[in-house]
């Protein structure tokens, strides 16, 4: 069995006019990563090249069109794991690197060490060959009005992940975001945390998307582990429930081993899109 499922962040969408697109960048990550695994790719290389579709879309807050914090900048934050070896990569804070999920990748290849922030982790990616851009490469037009508009309004953020299972049963889960809109300097949430933002074992993998100061008072992404024996639709289920109780706003995306899928969210819309074995083409909505 080969699967992979994808979101597009959790919150809503800026107009109403952007959502037919971003459903369809969902849809097409998807497909993207299917033909990979197709082709007996990696679960890994899955992962990561349907997150890059993301951070490339200027729709999305991960890569080009990520919001701006209150300095006025872009810092990104990505994250990826391997649920055979439980190997994994993140970077926080990095203003330059044009693909960050590229990096978390890297980092998790080749660093002994399994987190690198900003400057650090870009000297890292440099090092790399990984391609540098200025920072004004992330920010869109659309992104700058709203940032002008509207600053010191915090928003639910437009985090990307994906998740997929290839032939040889291996799992991964891969994060990319901007974080949240007027963020602090310096600020990191969920998504390069391990266990928060994305997990990954030989069982199921799962990545999250909200909040990400509520997304880590319940370790959402491990959170899985509690309930998983019940299944993953359950456990996903169950795991958003805990967190509507602590009053926290997400998303979560989730696939296990035999490659059935789950997704929840108890915010106002979470874009997603799916492909697995038997299917001829992805399926997606919000």
């Amino acid at each position: 069995m080969i699967a992979i499922i994808v979101h597009g962040g959790a919150g809503k969408a800026n107009s109403k006019e952007e959502i037919p697109g971003r459903i369809e960048t969902c849809k097409y990550a998807a497909k993207t990563g299917f033909k990979i695994l197709k082709n007996s790719g990696s679960a890994i290389d899955a992962a990561v090249e349907a997150v890059k579709i993301f951070e490339d879309d200027s729709f999305f807050n991960a890569g080009k069109g990520t919001y701006l914090n209150k300095k006025g900048e872009v810092e990104l934050d990505s994250g990826i794991m391997d649920g055979e070896s439980l190997k994994s990569g993140a970077a926080s804070g990095v203003k330059h690197v044009k693909n960050p999920i590229l990096l978390a990748k890297m980092i998790m290849e080749k660093s002994p060490h399994r987190f690198l922030i900003s400057e650090g982790a870009e000297e890292f990616a440099m090092r790399n060959q990984l391609e540098i851009v200025p920072n004004s490469y992330f920010i869109t037009k659309e992104k700058r009005e709203i940032y002008l508009k509207k600053l010191n309004k915090i928003q639910e953020s437009d985090t990307v992940g994906a998740v997929a299972l290839d032939k040889k049963g291996r799992i991964a889960s891969a994060v990319s975001t901007g974080g949240t809109p007027f963020k602090e300097e310096g600020r990191v949430g969920d998504s390069p945390i391990i266990g928060s933002g994305f997990f990954a074992n030989d069982i199921y993998g799962a990545v999250a998307t909200g909040i990400g100061e509520d997304i880590m008072k319940a370790v959402l992404s491990f959170r899985i582990n509690l309930y998983i024996g019940k299944g993953i639709e359950y456990a996903v289920e169950q795991t958003i429930s805990d967190l509507t109780k602590l009053n926290g706003k997400a998303g979560i995306i989730a696939l296990d081993k035999q490659g059935n899928m789950a997704y929840k969210y108890n915010t106002e819309m979470m874009f997603y899109g799916f492909m697995k074995e038997g299917m001829k083409e992805p399926e997606g909505g919000i």
